[in-house]
């Protein structure tokens, strides 16, 4: 009879200890040492270099587009950059597997249209669609639930870049997340897998 009583108790504080996790929605995994960035889509009518650099978009042909704007969408001496810029067109010129690409939004790792809660994440670390927090980020950042639904070259191990938005106040929100060297502590970052299993 002991035993029984044993069991239905350990079974009510393992099933009370499960419902308190997922009701305050608290991450399954926890980890320190995170450096975190951030990205942001450059918009072509903020840059004036007087330079044009010409580039061949996929299904569309040979386009003259300011140089410093099409440099921070990717500088070839680097090998990566921004990812996605806004044309004086107003359609979203990309740079992926080699080529030079029009979408009519900037465009995650899924094809999908970047929001200002995704990050791109190493998979091997964090799995695709996972729910992130980083509670030591300033102000809403701090609370702010983030979807890992991107990738990027220069994004390996414990590394998170956030996506800002887009344009001049986006780029100056990017470094006010930018949290990788002596002067910033590295980040404690909290993770829920997309299936809700650790």
């Amino acid at each position: 009879m002991a035993a029984i009583i044993f069991f239905i108790a350990a079974a009510m504080v393992s099933l009370t200890n499960t419902e308190s996790r997922f009701s305050t929605n608290e991450p399954a995994n926890y980890s320190e040492g995170w450096r975190i960035t951030g990205y942001f889509t450059p918009i072509e009518t903020d840059y004036d270099s007087g330079k044009k650099t010409e580039v061949d978009v996929v299904g569309v042909g040979k386009m003259s587009l300011d140089s410093d704007f099409v440099k921070v969408i990717f500088d070839n001496e680097v090998g990566f950059g921004e990812g996605w810029g806004k044309t004086r067109f107003g359609w979203y010129l990309g740079n992926y597997s080699d080529s030079w690409h029009k979408s009519s939004d900037p465009l995650d790792a899924n094809n999908s249209p970047l929001r200002q809660n995704s990050i791109a994440v190493d998979n091997k670390l964090i799995p695709n669609n996972s729910i992130v927090t980083i509670p030591g980020l300033p102000g809403d950042y701090g609370k702010k639930q983030f979807i890992a639904n991107d990738v990027g070259v220069s994004v390996h191990g414990k590394h998170i870049d956030i996506y800002t938005g887009e344009g001049k106040e986006a780029q100056r929100e990017m470094y006010r997340v930018t949290f990788e060297d002596e002067t910033h502590d590295l980040q404690r970052v909290c993770f829920e897998p997309p299936n809700g299993k650790p």
